[in-house]
């Protein structure tokens, strides 16, 4: 049994969605024909089926009977696990405003798993940064982050949307993979369901924990992130081997 997308159709979903990320199909607009789309694609009718279905799945389009396809605003943000990219591009390819409220800093002291962790002295301050990330302003993610002060030169001015930017740009360190770990969980942070819109403790949410490591194989920082299953969804292509 075949598991993951064929290439035909990984060619049109990719094809169609830079179609929409460039604005060559707008949202609302209605998509032409399936002979004539095929054909400008170079696929098979039964190849563009495929891929309109899967397309209508992750809320990229939507289908009526008799009057055709027309392009929507995806309902969720999804994510494939095998792609380590920022939240901020993330939400930005959806075709969503990333945005960030609630921000808290401090410089504290790591918690005996966040030292063993990043693999630093139990005594050595860390930067423990908690957020709300929101696309076109909903929340749909609480994180926290925590990065050793060593990584922070002088100080810590974190004021982008994107910490894997900051981190680049401002301290030239490069993010190059991450180890991640997803588990349904019952928060237990005090607000996090108020700072989700979601109804105290009535929905278990997506828990990642990644440890970041730079092109050097350093742990640079280590996050624990909160999302609104309402909002999000991860997946993984497998292929058979």
């Amino acid at each position: 049994m075949f598991v993951g997308y064929p290439a035909k159709y990984e060619y049109a979903l990719k094809k169609i969605k830079e179609m929409i990320e460039k604005g060559e199909i707008k949202e609302g607009s209605r998509l032409p024909s399936e002979i004539e789309f095929s054909k400008s694609l170079g696929v098979s009718r039964a190849t563009l089926r495929e891929a309109l279905r899967i397309l209508e799945d992750e809320g990229y389009v939507k289908r009526y009977h008799g009057v055709g396809t027309f392009i929507t605003k995806p309902r969720i943000i999804k994510s494939g696990m095998e792609e380590l990219i920022s939240i901020t591009k993330l939400i930005e390819k959806q075709g969503m405003k990333p945005g960030t409220k609630d921000v808290v800093i401090e410089r504290v002291k790591p918690t005996e798993k966040e030292a063993n962790l990043m693999n630093i002295p139990a005594d050595e301050d860390i930067y423990k940064v908690q957020r709300v990330r929101t696309a076109d302003g909903v929340p749909v993610l609480y994180c926290i982050d925590r990065i050793p002060v060593r990584y922070a030169k002088k100080e810590f001015n974190f004021n982008k949307e994107s910490l894997f930017e900051y981190l680049q740009e401002d301290l030239g360190i490069f993010i190059a993979y991450a180890v991640s770990d997803i588990v349904p969980v019952k928060a237990k942070i005090k607000n996090v369901y108020k700072k989700l819109d979601l109804k105290s403790g009535s929905e278990v949410l997506l828990l990642l924990e990644q440890l970041h490591f730079d092109d050097k194989n350093n742990p640079i920082f280590y996050s624990s992130n909160y999302f609104s299953p309402e909002k999000f969804r991860f997946y993984i292509v497998r292929k058979r081997v």
